[in-house]
């Protein structure tokens, strides 16, 4: 894999590529024209390869053509020097781990009901590193850009000597893709949530 940043796309950016909303995007998959087999699940959210998304407008029944220069302006946005075509070619098995808010969490060895709050106020409050990618209104991290800036820091500790005990077994099931922990399975919204 390049070691430049891969392009992704949330609902909102696949519903864009087609001149949609996001609820385009979940009528597609109501209706079985996408599914989430090509998607990785990050924090309870399906996310694209931006290669898959614009190859998916010729599965549509009634195919649909991509509006480039939207795709163009997110391989800009999230992997600035790379080119279109490359980042057409990455697939699901080339991503990196990526983590977001959930997964986060779910690596640090405290009540998640009293980290979350710590968490967001860190990134609010630039100190928790700027996401890798601002996807879908969902702030995404390379694995060990989180790593790193978790085992370093006290800023999330109860005690302001130390640093985060991180859980090493979620850790290798992130890196390994077999992480099935809190955000590995997409959240339910709305009427589906009550059903």
């Amino acid at each position: 894999m390049s070691d430049k940043k891969p392009v992704l796309v949330g609902q909102q950016e696949f519903g864009a590529i087609y001149g949609g909303a996001a609820r385009n995007v979940a009528q597609w998959i109501q209706r079985k024209q996408l599914d989430y087999s090509e998607a990785v699940i990050i924090s309870g959210r399906a996310y694209w390869t931006v290669g898959f998304a614009v190859a998916q407008g010729e599965r549509f029944k009634r195919p649909k053509e991509p509006n480039m220069a939207i795709v163009e302006q997110l391989v800009e946005e999230q992997s600035p020097g790379r080119g279109l075509v490359s980042a057409l070619t990455v697939h699901r098995n080339d991503l990196p781990p990526i983590v977001g808010q959930h997964e986060i969490v779910a690596m640090i060895d405290e009540d998640p009901s009293s980290f979350l709050p710590r968490l967001k106020a860190a990134i609010r409050d630039d100190r928790f590193p700027a996401p890798d990618w601002g996807l879908s209104g969902s702030p995404l991290w390379l694995l060990s850009s989180a790593l790193d800036t978790l085992e370093t820091t006290t800023r999330f500790s109860k005690i302001k000597s130390r640093t985060p005990v991180i859980n090493r077994e979620v850790v290798e099931a992130l890196q390994s893709g077999r992480y099935d922990g809190p955000g590995s399975e997409i959240l339910a919204r709305g009427a589906a949530k009550q059903g």
